[in-house]
């Protein structure tokens, strides 16, 4: 539907004001390898491109909020505030494996 001149606070309705099309999310800093990555502290934070609130398969993921970033390789943990709940795993900036921490004793 074509928007009319002059513009109608509705043609508005929607429209994405920081044109972010990022989530940010509770990170580790990364491990090259899996050991231990339930261990890894909380301690920064990341953005996917996905639609949820973590990132899943197949997401991109970025150091920065404009997605102009890639990280980097490897193991991260995936936490709520510094609580770790998962694990997530990077390829080409690419999450390519989420997997779920056992509760630690």
């Amino acid at each position: 539907m074509p928007i009319a001149y002059p513009y109608r606070f509705s043609d508005w309705y929607g429209y994405d004001k920081d044109c972010s099309g990022t989530t940010a999310f509770s990170s580790g800093a990364g491990f090259f390898s899996s050991r231990n990555i339930c261990t890894q502290a909380i301690s920064t934070t990341k953005y996917h491109d996905g639609s949820g609130t973590s990132p899943q398969v197949n997401d991109n993921i970025y150091d920065n909020a404009a997605g102009t970033t890639s990280a980097s390789d490897g193991y991260y943990s995936l936490g709520s505030g510094s609580n770790i709940l998962g694990y997530y795993r990077v390829v080409n900036g690419v999450c390519t494996l989420v997997g779920i921490c056992a509760p630690q004793p």
